[in-house]
């Protein structure tokens, strides 16, 4: 089996506070394939964008990563992710009017990435920017617009093209289609898993949307208080999900079938525990209505390689 492009192993980013060490993530493991989509999907709070910051090293105090082990192309990075950062592992974030400067026109800003990482001429950039936001579908000819001036997916194809500038191995994209409305979605998904599969770009998915994740990615990871919950192929997850947890996410995504019409959504009852009320156990089991007294008592480790579910020892 060929080495993974990234391996994540068992870290954990806690954060200091009068009270005690709260993690945000949990003893974490997981990989990506050279080439491969990543989905990982969970409510807010899960974890899932505290991993995209501990990945690139973005962690402010006080928080930290605290224990475990990054590996990228066989080296590991936890301790200097600077030199990756921006160059072999670029970020999509969810808000472009964040990522964007509003005073830059956006060819500036695309040029300052690419000679930032790659040695070139500044004509040599420009072209290449040029070509950018041609393979993004906005003419080069808006190289010297302001980002103002661009509608919201227009931006973030903008945000794209500044994450493809270096050439990326891997690009974590954080919530990318939140603020867009739903056709405009479609068309950045579709635009970022062009890309992946011209480029052979890896890319970590991070999203709430079962929808999304399900159009998507290759596998998806499960992420639930900072802790994986389930991980596996995207079809066969969505198709026959093990934990609980991941069937709540399954059932409570519309769908569009002649027997769902009139029908309530399912709702996961309760919610997401505070990092300062972790339960013990799974954490989970407060809101899982097939737990049992061991699941209160005792951390369920992954199983079968697919699940952290007690459920899954009785199935052996």
């Amino acid at each position: 089996m060929l080495q993974p492009l990234l391996e994540i192993k068992n870290i954990c980013v806690e954060f200091k506070t009068r009270g005690g060490a709260l993690k945000a993530v949990d003893d974490l493991s997981i990989d990506v394939q050279q080439g491969e989509i990543l989905g990982l999907v969970g409510e807010s709070g899960a974890g899932k964008s505290m991993m995209g910051a501990a990945i690139l090293g973005l962690i402010d105090p006080p928080g930290r990563l605290s224990s475990g082990e990054i590996w990228f192309k066989g080296q590991r990075i936890d301790q200097n992710p600077e030199p990756f950062r921006g160059c072999e592992i670029s970020m999509i974030f969810q808000d472009p009017l964040v990522s964007l400067n509003p005073l830059k026109k956006i060819g500036d800003q695309l040029v300052e990435t690419i000679l930032r990482h790659k040695r070139m001429s500044r004509a040599q950039a420009i072209d290449r920017a040029c070509r950018g936001l041609i393979e993004v579908g906005i003419d080069p000819e808006r190289l010297n617009a302001y980002p103002h001036t661009f509608s919201g997916g227009m931006r973030q194809r903008v945000v794209i093209a500044l994450a493809l500038a270096s050439e990326p191995s891997l690009i974590i994209a954080d919530e990318p289609t939140t603020a867009l409305d739903v056709s405009v979605q479609a068309q950045i998904l579709k635009l970022l898993k062009k890309l992946c599969d011209s480029r052979g770009t890896s890319i970590i998915l991070i999203t709430h949307d079962m929808g999304v994740i399900s159009e998507t990615t290759d596998r998806v990871g499960v992420l639930y208080a900072g802790r994986l919950a389930e991980i596996g192929i995207t079809d066969h997850v969505l198709r026959s999900a093990k934990h609980p947890y991941t069937r709540g996410l399954v059932a409570s995504t519309p769908k569009i079938a002649p027997d769902s019409f009139g029908r309530s959504l399912y709702q996961i009852p309760g919610s997401m525990p505070k990092l300062d009320a972790i339960p013990t156990g799974c954490a989970f089991h407060p809101r899982c209505t097939m737990r049992t007294v061991k699941c209160s008592q005792e951390r369920p480790p992954m199983m079968k390689d697919t699940a952290a579910c007690w459920l899954l020892e009785e199935m052996e």
